[in-house]
């Protein structure tokens, strides 16, 4: 198929909840639906906090609820979580996705039925192939945002067999496609096909979404932080560091999650509520964005970051430490100097550094247009899916 051709395509995500993968899942959508393709969203788990453009066409499919309503389903899924998973712990994924993939089949076959021959699939994130890993076609590619840590036992590898093996696996930056490589190396585990295409960016709509004006954006100069308040994004490393820095600027946390009571609780033991404000989850952070003077990374593990390029386009440079992911292929050029030591003084020293003299993003067009939508798009679409 010639990639100037319309396409049909189906893309694949767990929830339309607040979210780096969801966001990255509607960017695409909307760019492949502008650009002419035909675009339809199977979302697996609900939610609708972020929407597609009108015209994108949005299926909601909870796989495991319907198999749960048949009589073999309840079943099934009493004896994998009594038995099965207690002896082989972390085995849900595998049970699901083994009834998973038939839904999906059944599912892909009624949309052809309904609207014509689909032409690619893509899977975006963990939780949503996952749910269905065990359907093989040549159309479908499974983007993945994250790796499966360190080396483990052989159940762990016989896990990322059934996840891995003989795969079609896109990655989003380099060096997760690199630690992806050497974990399924180190079991023997080789996908059909590789690829690296990094995560689309709308430039025009963020920045247009970044010159609105919340009512409560901060009067005073500071720094921000948009992230799911999560054991993973580490707003306790974050505070304790800003509180290091000694900067004058305040410190503002957009964000929701399950480490929001601990991280508020964090706060009044501290008694910073003058400096540290949490703001909840925002369906525009942009605004926040392009205000502060230094957006701040403190995750334990980011394999893209996608803040991190939307906080460039706002025009705000980025600190971040150099946690394990793709971040060094995030910030590069003179951003790079502002990836520090993964310690609290160290990301103490990069906020400092980072107001003292920040990156001059306007000098490096590139840094932000490697990520414009239009050319994400035409990566997958340049996909084979043969």
């Amino acid at each position: 198929m010639k990639i100037n051709m319309k396409q049909r395509v189906l893309l694949i995500v767990r929830k339309l909840n607040i979210g780096g993968i969801q966001r990255v899942t509607i960017n695409l959508a909307n760019v492949l639906h502008r650009a002419g393709h035909e675009v339809h969203v199977l979302v697996l788990k609900g939610g609708d906090e972020l929407l597609p453009d009108p015209g994108v066409k949005l299926h909601y499919e909870d796989f495991d609820k319907a198999f749960r309503r048949t009589g073999t389903g309840l079943a099934y899924d009493l004896v994998t979580r009594t038995l099965l998973k207690p002896l082989l712990p972390g085995s849900g994924v595998i049970w699901r996705g083994y009834y998973g993939g038939r839904y999906l089949r059944q599912f892909v076959e009624r949309l052809e039925r309904d609207h014509g021959p689909v032409d690619r699939i893509i899977a975006r994130g963990q939780g949503a192939f996952e749910t269905i890993w065990s359907w093989q076609d040549p159309r479908f590619w499974q983007v993945t945002v994250s790796w499966p840590g360190e080396h483990g036992s052989r159940l762990k590898g016989f896990y990322l067999r059934r996840l891995y093996n003989g795969k079609r696996v896109i990655c989003n930056t380099p060096n997760v496609r690199e630690q992806l490589e050497r974990q399924l190396g180190h079991y023997h585990i080789s996908p059909s096909h590789w690829a690296t295409i990094g995560n689309p960016c709308d430039i025009e709509a963020i920045r247009a979404m970044a010159d609105e004006t919340p009512d409560d954006l901060p009067t005073r100069p500071y720094v921000v932080h948009v992230c799911r308040l999560s054991r993973v994004k580490r707003q306790d490393f974050l505070i304790h560091a800003y509180l290091r820095s000694g900067i004058e600027e305040d410190l503002v946390i957009v964000g929701d999650g399950p480490m929001r009571e601990s991280v508020e609780q964090l706060v009044d033991e501290l008694d910073v509520h003058d400096r540290v404000h949490i703001v909840g989850s925002r369906t525009n952070p942009y605004p926040w964005m392009k205000h502060a003077r230094l957006f701040v990374l403190s995750s334990m593990s980011e394999a893209f970051g996608i803040v991190l390029a939307e906080s460039m386009i706002c025009g705000t440079p980025c600190v971040a430490v150099d946690a394990p992911g793709g971040i060094r292929n995030v910030l590069i050029n003179d951003q790079r100097r502002l990836v520090v030591e993964n310690t609290i003084d160290g990301l103490a020293e990069g906020i400092r550094q980072g107001l003292r003299s920040p990156p001059a993003l306007e000098q490096d067009p590139e840094l932000i247009e490697r990520y414009r939508d239009t050319r994400i798009m035409q990566q997958f679409l340049e996909l084979p899916t043969t």
